[in-house]
């Protein structure tokens, strides 16, 4: 019959079982300290608004509009919050779905009005015309460029803003403004899901006519479906009062 192991043999084999245990341990705390967590989340901008409501909006206008310039230096634009003649006390922004409307059921309203921004490129010349333009020399993909990157903004910070509309400068001649702009979250929402530059890699705006052709192409192509032309604001009864564009295409 064998002889049955003693105490100390006994003692020194559980030693040898914990020892082996704990160097397993500690080999796996080394690996998990030693192997690189996930990396964090890239920045969607490298720059952001400080504040928030309309004084959010604000600083956003005043953040993009900066950077458009003209040949000579000059500001491309200065962009308005808002300030729509005839504007104060609005509901919604609506897109007849008529040609004749004549209810409110004909429109597809955009509400409430928090949910929505307005902005206007204003030129510094006389009716917020651009100097020295005319319809044929607009830079009107410098003026997409900047609505489009001011749009990205607001859905970006600007909570809980899901409609942003941008009139553009009217042509030389023109005295109301007519061309606007109209995104919506949904259209953006894969570009909102990873950062500016990948949308828009040139972060100094370029000069108008210098734009590079893979650029130039995303901006047609998040913008040419956004074009709309501005009819009037109307004031629905027992509604109240709506600014109404409709598509151009």
């Amino acid at each position: 019959m064998a002889r049955s192991l003693g105490t100390r043999s006994r003692f020194t084999i559980a030693y040898l079982a914990l020892g082996v245990l704990v160097g397993a341990v500690l080999g796996a705390f080394i690996v998990l300290v030693q192997r690189p967590g996930p990396k964090p989340a890239a920045q969607w901008s490298s720059w952001q608004p400080a504040s928030t409501g309309r004084t959010q909006l604000l600083e956003i206008a005043d953040h993009v509009g900066r950077g458009y310039v003209l040949p000579s230096g000059d500001p491309l634009d200065g962009i308005r919050v808002g300030g729509l003649p005839g504007s104060s006390g609005i509901k919604a922004i609506g897109i007849p779905t008529k040609s004749k409307p004549s209810t409110l059921g004909d429109f597809k309203l955009y509400q409430p009005q928090s949910k929505n921004a307005i902005f206007i490129l204003c030129g510094t010349g006389k009716d917020c015309a651009i100097p020295g333009s005319d319809q044929h020399l607009l830079p009107v993909t410098m003026l997409r460029r900047e609505a489009l990157e001011l749009a990205l903004y607001t859905l970006e910070y600007a909570k809980p803003i899901d409609n942003v509309l941008v009139f553009f400068p009217p042509a030389a001649g023109a005295k109301s403004l007519s061309s606007t702009l109209f995104f919506h979250r949904g259209d953006l929402d894969g570009n909102l899901k990873h950062p500016l530059r990948k949308t828009l890699p040139q972060a100094q705006p370029p000069l108008p006519g210098q734009i590079k052709p893979v650029e130039r192409q995303t901006i047609k192509q998040l913008t040419d479906a956004a074009q709309y032309q501005y009819i009037s604001i109307g004031n629905a009864p027992g509604f109240g009062r709506i600014v109404v564009v409709k598509p151009t295409g």
